[in-house]
């Protein structure tokens, strides 16, 4: 049996729905187990004292968010020779967002974008602009969470806890794992993936490298990161146990790396665990925390709606 043959008939041990329902699991295991070290009573009186005033920046905020998200696209898409207008770009990244916030796998949105605006014999493009451009985000988020955790002795007056450690290793670990599933997709994948992941070096130096090209992506994705912070910020103040600077600068980007594991929905869950145990070291409640985690949640998701308006007026798209 060919070896990808094999690997494939590996793959399909493990279906998406079965995928899906380990990641619902693992957010409403998390979840309960928050609920279960917290005093959930003292977080949901906090969320029913909510400012509704903090909350239009912050969704105008979120609105900055997708627009330069949808530039940064449109930027490397059209690097790699793909045509994407700017008003397309803005469109789908309003309902990317949404469905990746809202839909299990949390890469369901970039997957339609590739697959809603691929061109003829032209989707290995399409992929590379969408892959590339979500990846210039991690990157910048974490190169920002590793400035945090540096500055952390200056600004917290402490040592880094323990578990901003773990974040940072697990996303690490996560970067080595990346690294070998593209070793193994280049080894034993059938030859049209085995060349989209091989054809990624070239398209990083046209849409990252070549022309000066990472001043642009990295303006764009320290922009984005900022505009998510400032998410934060706003609902803190929101739940009225507002954020200082310091600890938006290293906190917050830690809470916001722990999204990208892989263990829920949208970062329901691991998001909230991680307020709860970093606040503290801030001077404020684990409810506060979470509190704030959840309003940050829903302006996110509710920033999004947007979007929906252009399925409403035009359905067939």
């Amino acid at each position: 049996m060919p070896r990808h043959h094999a690997l494939a008939g590996l793959l399909k041990r493990f279906p998406p729905r079965l995928t899906r329902f380990l990641r619902v699991s693992a957010a409403i295991a998390i979840l309960v187990g928050v609920a279960w070290f917290i005093d959930m009573g003292k977080a949901l009186e906090q969320l029913k004292q909510t400012d509704w005033r903090w909350l239009l920046p912050a969704f105008v905020v979120v609105q900055v968010q997708v627009i330069l998200s949808a530039i940064r696209w449109k930027v490397t898409a059209n690097r790699l020779g793909q045509h994407l207008s700017t008003s397309r770009a803005i469109v789908e990244y309003y309902l990317a967002t949404f469905a990746n916030l809202s839909l299990p796998g949390g890469v369901t949105g970039d997957a339609a974008r590739v697959y809603r605006n691929r061109e003829t014999k032209t989707l290995s493009v399409a992929v590379h602009a969408v892959v590339l451009e979500r990846l210039a985000g991690q990157l910048a988020l974490l190169v920002i969470a590793i400035v945090g955790w540096l500055m952390w002795p200056i600004f917290m007056r402490s040592g880094v806890p323990e578990f901003g450690m773990r974040v940072l290793s697990v996303t690490m670990g996560l970067v080595v794992l990346a690294a070998f599933s593209i070793y193994v997709i280049i080894r034993f994948a059938p030859d049209w993936i085995t060349r989209t992941v091989l054809d990624f070096g070239p398209a990083f130096h046209v849409a990252w490298w070549s022309d000066r090209q990472w001043l642009v992506q990295g303006t764009l994705s320290l922009a984005i990161v900022i505009s998510y912070m400032l998410v934060f910020l706003f609902s803190s103040y929101a739940v009225q146990a507002p954020l200082s600077l310091s600890a938006v600068v290293t906190l917050v980007p830690l809470v916001l790396l722990s999204m990208l594991i892989p263990l829920s929905i949208g970062g329901w869950g691991i998001r909230e665990a991680s307020a709860a145990i970093l606040w503290p070291i801030a001077g404020l409640s684990s409810e506060a925390g979470i509190a704030t985690s959840v309003i940050y949640a829903l302006v996110s998701l509710l920033g999004c709606l947007p979007g929906l308006v252009f399925l409403v007026f035009k359905p067939r798209a």
